[in-house]
């Protein structure tokens, strides 16, 4: 490697980051990825020698999973099924409506009639986007906060990822309940780390009874850039509802400077904490709990106490990191007396809380019924999305007793509790979490997220995740199984 191989961005400059240390970073990462790919090649060589090893612990396994194996290798129950209702799922594209759908499959053209390409600049954007791409995922490390304030940057991300992120998170705000987006003529919300307003328009193509409200949204973000392009890109959005638009109020400050002096109803954020994590001196390397007491200080601040009506809805990316820190803010809101509206079925404590070997909270969707010519356009630029992934988190002020049971939910808390213990019959209501998982037998198992832990939930159904189910039942399940220690309950 040299000298010419490798050239400083003048933010690394800035940095006083030197030559030889970005060559030795740069270095470490293929060293990294050289071993990784050594050691695939010796896991593949000695993949014969490990079936028998596999089969007994296979078999294992399904005998401590509630199962038992007959000589014809299928599963025959152990505990008869219980019958599951369906409660609901959380990206139905169904309840979006005809308006709402109709803008989002035109997005491109809402944004082009604000922000046009030139021949030249179209043909550019491919990279672009690519290179931003890479930013977001595999570089994030060395990604800028401000890496919006590049045109570049800023023009990928409005005419490729605002578009996404607007599918995602419509579909999300769509289908949680009314009540939770309480706002009347007058509210005030705020967005924090807004670029260019994905979640106001996000929310104003998904709630189409808060179209017609007088509603005040302060947008917060480091680029005054990205603020100005998604208030003019809201506000075509707006008129092609042929809808009045929301007052927008441009803030350009970080969320620890900021001098916003009024406190409001509800405050949103869209995947903002990773990346303050990532670039923030002060919060890189720091513990996951301590982060979320942090940022749910910050985030209460703008809120007044006495506001019993007060509601909180932040996302980020469905990545092992980001829901190990969505448990955390869950926990760090609660003690402070906001409670989880969605997607947690329940107040106790978290059974997917993301360490180290464990389950992490994240949904998906297909993007099968997405914009087709947004999916064509994903392909053609070698960035195909199968599926749209999230951790997030909805909490209220106001907590509903009868429905959840806040005494059973501290009583959970408690470590070393065993939450299925407390458990007196009833209702049981789940939400899964996962992909299915193919069992022996040719059935299907899904891992969901109930007030008695950690559930394997087994079926002949199909299930998607995000589906909240109930089922009633005096008892639980008392099989475990062996891998995670998640309850088996079967359904019907």
């Amino acid at each position: 490697m040299t000298n010419d191989d490798v050239d400083l961005k003048w933010w690394e400059k800035k940095k006083g980051i030197s030559l030889e240390d970005k060559k030795r970073k740069l270095q470490g990462k293929l060293d990294r990825k050289l071993r990784r790919e050594a050691e695939r090649l010796v896991s593949e060589r000695g993949e014969s020698q490990k079936e028998d090893n596999h089969r007994r612990k296979k078999r294992r396994t399904e005998r401590n999973s509630g199962y038992q194996m007959s000589s014809t290798a299928t599963y025959r129950r152990v505990n008869e099924p219980l019958q599951a209702t369906d409660v609901g799922n959380l990206f139905k594209s169904s309840s979006l409506d005809a308006d709402a759908d109709k803008a989002i499959a035109d997005f491109e053209n809402i944004v082009s009639s604000v922000y046009p390409l030139t021949s030249k600049q179209r043909a550019l954007l491919p990279a672009q986007i690519r290179a931003l791409s890479h930013e977001l995922t595999d570089e994030r490390d060395d990604r800028r906060m401000g890496y919006m304030n590049e045109t570049t940057a800023l023009s990928a991300y409005i005419h490729y990822y605002l578009w996404w992120n607007i599918v995602r998170l419509s579909r999300v705000f769509a289908n949680l309940p009314a009540s939770f987006f309480n706002l009347d003529d007058g509210s005030l919300c705020l967005d924090i780390g807004s670029g260019p307003l994905t979640v106001p328009i996000a929310l104003f193509l998904s709630r189409p009874e808060l179209r017609g409200k007088r509603i005040t949204f302060y947008c917060m973000d480091i680029s005054a850039q990205a603020l100005q392009a998604g208030e003019n890109i809201f506000l075509a959005v707006a008129a092609y509802l042929k809808c009045e638009a929301w007052k927008i109020i441009r803030v350009s400050s970080s969320l620890g400077d900021s001098q916003i002096k009024q406190k409001v109803d509800f405050v949103f954020s869209a995947n903002i904490f990773n990346e303050l994590v990532q670039v923030q001196e002060s919060d890189r390397g720091q513990p996951p709990d301590y982060l979320a007491k942090k940022y749910s200080s910050e985030i209460l601040s703008f809120i007044e106490k006495k506001n019993d009506n007060a509601r909180v809805f932040i996302s980020e990316p469905g990545v092992p990191s980001c829901g190990r820190l969505i448990s955390c803010l869950r926990d760090a809101f609660m003690r402070k007396h906001f409670y989880p509206h969605a997607p947690c079925p329940h107040y106790g404590a978290c059974p997917m809380e993301g360490k180290r070997g464990g389950k992490w909270c994240n949904y998906s969707f297909s993007t099968e019924d997405a914009p087709e010519s947004l999916r064509r356009f994903s392909r053609s630029i070698y960035i195909p999305k199968e599926r749209a992934v999230l951790s997030f988190l909805a909490l209220e002020k106001i907590w509903r007793e009868d429905e959840k049971g806040l005494d059973t939910a501290e009583r959970q808390s408690q470590p070393g509790h065993n939450a299925a213990s407390d458990y007196n019959g009833g209702r049981l209501t789940f939400r899964v979490t996962s992909d299915p998982i193919r069992l022996p037998g040719g059935r299907i198992g899904y891992y969901a997220c109930s007030a008695v832990g950690l559930l394997l939930v087994v079926t002949d159904n199909e299930l998607l995740s995000g589906d909240l189910l109930e089922v009633e039942t005096e008892r639980i399940p008392e099989k475990r199984d062996a891998k995670t220690g998640a309850l088996v309950l079967e359904i019907e």
